[in-house]
Order: structure tokens, then sequence, then C-alpha cells
């Protein structure tokens, strides 16, 4: 785990106080470990809601967003984020930025801004376009899943950026968003995930190993089925929005289309 915090009063930083949330998330993580057998399996598969708070809300995340194959650990990052900022705005800080590894978890009180960036490419570090993010607008998490990232995907997007209240929510609706972007062509090669990973928790699914050069109909279908999956969210009242890409080519749900900014220089920051 690779964990980015920053916190502050008013204006203030509070390095101590972010000190004790990345040692509290190294607990948060061992904790989950602890699980690690209930959380690989589909959350369907679950006889009963888990009792533990973490698990619970990595188990409650994947289920409202409803992907049959998504267990608990399509969550993971964001709510290891969602834990360690809820851990800060607790001690009073009205600024919260907790970056595990892109799974990013904020916490605004009234007047506060944070400018996030966000990557068309997983497997590039460039920063194309950004989003700011004020107290009123209702966005705790922002998270990234696509072709490059940390964890598998079945999908062809080299990124599908989410937004929600809650990073939890972010990250399993950013893999289920990923995941309804691919196409069957014969430049997209996948394999069972456990025959790359055998300690996969998606024993017996496919994913995506590699995508060569898709044709412009292919990305545009593509692109269509990951916006019509993540406005599917929206109706629902799961996340605020989505930014999919393939190939260089972005489309954003209709609620934060407006929302998105493009860049016009390469020294722009990813976080302010």
């Amino acid at each position: 785990m690779r964990m980015f915090i920053d916190g502050s009063i008013h204006g203030d930083p509070q390095p101590e106080v972010c000190t004790r949330a990345a040692k509290e998330a190294i607990g948060f993580l061992e904790e989950i470990a602890q699980h690690m057998d209930e959380v690989k399996n589909p959350a369907r598969m679950l006889a009963e809601p888990p009792t533990h708070l973490l698990i619970h809300s990595m188990w409650s995340a994947v289920t409202a967003v409803g992907d049959p194959d998504l267990t608990p650990m399509a969550a993971v990052a964001g709510t290891l984020a969602d834990a360690a900022a809820d851990f800060l705005a607790s001690q009073g800080l009205t600024r919260v930025v907790v970056n595990n590894g892109g799974d990013v978890a904020l916490r605004l009180a009234a007047g506060e801004t944070v400018t996030v960036g966000i990557r068309p490419d997983l497997n590039a570090d460039q920063v194309t376009h950004r989003v700011v993010i004020t107290s009123e607008k209702d966005i705790g998490g922002v998270c990234t899943s696509g072709l490059g990232g940390r964890s598998f995907t079945r999908g062809v997007a080299s990124a599908a950026t989410v937004l929600a209240s809650r990073a939890s929510i972010a990250d399993a609706a950013a893999t289920a968003v990923a995941n309804a972007t691919y196409v069957r062509s014969p430049v997209v090669q996948r394999r069972v995930a456990d025959s790359i990973y055998p300690d996969s928790d998606l024993k017996g699914v496919e994913i995506t190993v590699s995508v060569g050069h898709l044709t412009e109909e292919e990305v545009f279908t593509a692109l269509d089925q990951g916006v019509n999956r993540a406005e599917d969210l929206v109706k629902r009242a799961l996340i605020a929005g989505a930014c999919i890409t393939v190939q260089g080519k972005m489309q954003c749900t209709e609620a934060i289309s407006g929302l998105i900014q493009q860049l016009r220089g390469p020294d722009e920051k990813r976080i302010r």
C-alpha cells in the first residue's frame, strides 16, 4: 500500500495528525488481511452481510454496484482511503486528501476546495484534465480503474475515473465501468485471472491482458458501453459521474461533463 495523506484546518497543515492517520491506515490494512478468505469470494456468495466495519463497507459498495462477479476486493483501496480520511475528519480537519495509489478519498468542510487531476491512461503519468471539487458537491471519492492499474480489468478502457460520495463506492463503480468497456476483437487478448495470479480473487474470470489498435467503431462502442454503465449508476444515485478513455478518446457522463476541464500545459498539478 502506498498512501499519500494531506490534511489541514482552514489552511493550516496538520502533519502530526496525518502521521497518526498513516499509522491507523496500517492497522486498517492488517484488519482486512485477517478476513482475506471472506473478501476473495463474490459478494453475492456471502450468506449474510459481514459484521466487521471495513469488510462491511467493501461488501456494501460492490453489492450496491451490482456486478455479479465483483468481490469485496473491488472496493478495498477506496475503503482504506475512506477509513483514513474519516479518521482525519474526526480529528477536526477541514480539508482532507487521502490518495491510496490513485484511489482518492476527500473530506471537505464548508468553503474548502480540492483540484483533482484525471489521467487518461494508467500506463502514463500525464494528467490531461482536472475537476475542481468543492464542499457543496458531496464528492468524497475519486477512483480510477482500467488497463495497467493495480487490479485486473475485464474491459479495454485505458482509464475509467468515477466520482462518488465515498471512495469505496467510487472504487467498486470504477471497476464495473471499466469492465463494461470490453469489446470482442481479434486485437483484444484475454486470460483467466488465476492463470496469471493464482491467488487472484477473480478465479475463473477472464481478464484483459493486452489490447492492440482498435478500430474507430470498436473504440466508440467501448466508450458507449462504459458511459451507459456509468449513467445507470448515476440514475441510481450511486455515483456523481464518470469519465472513460479508450485509446485517447474520452467521454464523460452528462452530469459532470461541464465540470471536467482540459489542461493547457504539462506543469499543472494533479491534486492541490
